[in-house]
């Protein structure tokens, strides 16, 4: 696995910049893969979220996400509102625990079969709710009553009875990562797609405007905001373009905010670098803080320039050896359809298959062709219309968005490409 631990460690040194910028961090705190959490980090979350929802914080956030609710979807906001109401959150969370961090979901590692995730079981957030009304019995929030609005169990009903539809394979994040060049087409691939389809696939409370409720919300939102990183470290990490709050966004913009949840007036600009001003965190599988500020003194906004082109490559997937494969099996595929590189275009850049490591090459080998079957890609499920009602998104954008990703996924079933995942 030298090759994916190079990567990382590339990703991670990456050149410095000339001039002054925002003030470094000196502290650095690490949002791990909920999927690593032992049972007693677990139960030390749920005991933080108990003293939260007792102080009303949980309540609280949930009404500040639905009152801003318009103002924080459908537009390029989404990205930095909600990279400052997940910080917001553990900084409330660490006045209980000064350890407490917001782990993040990797949604596409459950994305064939959701509902037999280990993130939805009795010791981690809970399966599928109970009863008429869908309450939530078992997890670190089991049988809360919440709030807001009005007095209600927390409710939770998945979007296909006792089952979730499939969510949105790691291959397509992938190539959203690589491929978007502007963060305005980025954020329509990842609002319509893994945004929404995790949202809709546990329903309940999480399908509404108060869906701060259910602590998956800010897990959820953590994975999108890594994501987000990824596609930051791959191409301009300043860039920010696209509808804003109000007509064109602008780095200028004050993130939207209310008496409930007050980001002091923090502008978009204040929260594009992690590692920077008080965005003081980072993640387990994506890159750390640059060196110095990007797009300061003469140097372009770029953060990443003349390093190797396989850094350029990030995965949707958090797992390594996933990602590996996903690498190595995605280069074979391009040898019968040269189509697909348009899709993949870090994965292209990288050298001759000779330098992938040889324990993935034997791994391929033995794929058989049972496994080619069963590893076949999933269409992820598209949204509903209620969904496209509530935020007031372009039912054609979005339709095409979905159509776009299920012919993505057509030309990798069609090819030799067999799914890690």
């Amino acid at each position: 696995m030298q090759f994916l631990i190079s990567l990382v460690l590339v990703a991670a040194a990456l050149p410095a910049v000339f001039g002054q910028g925002p003030e470094k961090c000196r502290t650095m705190h690490i949002r791990r893969s909920a999927h690593s959490l032992s049972p007693d980090e677990w139960q030390q979350i749920g005991r933080v979220l108990a003293q939260m929802h007792d102080s009303g914080d949980i309540d609280r956030f949930a009404r500040a996400h639905q009152a801003l609710f318009e103002s924080v979807h459908g537009s390029t906001t989404f990205f930095p509102f909600h990279r400052k109401f997940v910080q917001e959150f553990e900084d409330i969370g660490r006045t209980f625990d000064p350890e407490f961090t917001v782990p993040y979901w990797d949604s596409t590692r459950d994305y064939r079969s959701p509902e037999s995730s280990p993130i939805l079981r009795g010791t981690t957030l809970g399966g599928n709710g109970q009863g008429p009304n869908r309450c939530l019995q078992d997890g670190i929030q089991g049988s809360w009553t919440m709030g807001f609005p009005g007095d209600h169990c927390l409710r939770r009903a998945f979007n296909n009875g006792n089952s979730i539809l499939p969510w949105v394979p790691a291959e397509l994040i992938s190539s959203y990562i690589q491929s978007d060049r502007f963060i305005s087409r980025f954020r329509e691939n990842i609002e319509y797609g893994i945004h929404g389809a995790v949202h809709l696939g546990l329903g309940g409370d999480a399908a509404t405007r108060f869906a701060p409720n259910d602590f998956f919300f800010f897990m959820h939102h953590a994975n999108i905001d890594r994501l987000w990183w990824l596609w930051q470290n791959t191409h301009n990490m300043l860039d920010y373009n696209g509808p804003g709050t109000n007509g064109e966004a602008s780095l200028s913009d004050v993130i939207p905010q209310n008496n409930d949840v007050s980001f002091g007036g923090a502008r978009a600009a204040s929260v594009m670098v992690l590692g920077y001003n008080s965005v003081c965190f980072a993640y387990d599988s994506a890159p750390g803080p640059p060196a110095q500020y990007p797009g300061t003194g003469n140097t372009p906004n770029r953060l990443i320039n003349n390093i190797e082109p396989s850094a350029l490559a990030f995965s949707g997937a958090s797992d390594p050896a996933g990602f590996g494969l996903e690498i190595m099996r995605m280069r074979r595929a391009f040898t019968e359809d040269s189509s697909l590189k348009e899709y993949f275009p870090g994965v292209a850049a990288i050298g001759p298959a000779r330098e992938i490591d040889t324990d993935l090459e034997k791994n391929f080998d033995e794929c058989t062709c049972k496994e080619r079957k069963a590893k076949k890609l999933l269409y992820p499920a598209p949204m509903s219309e209620m969904w496209i009602s509530m935020h007031g998104f372009d039912a054609q954008r979005v339709g095409q968005i979905h159509r776009d990703a299920c012919l993505l996924v057509d030309k990798l079933n069609n090819s030799t490409y067999v799914s890690p995942y």
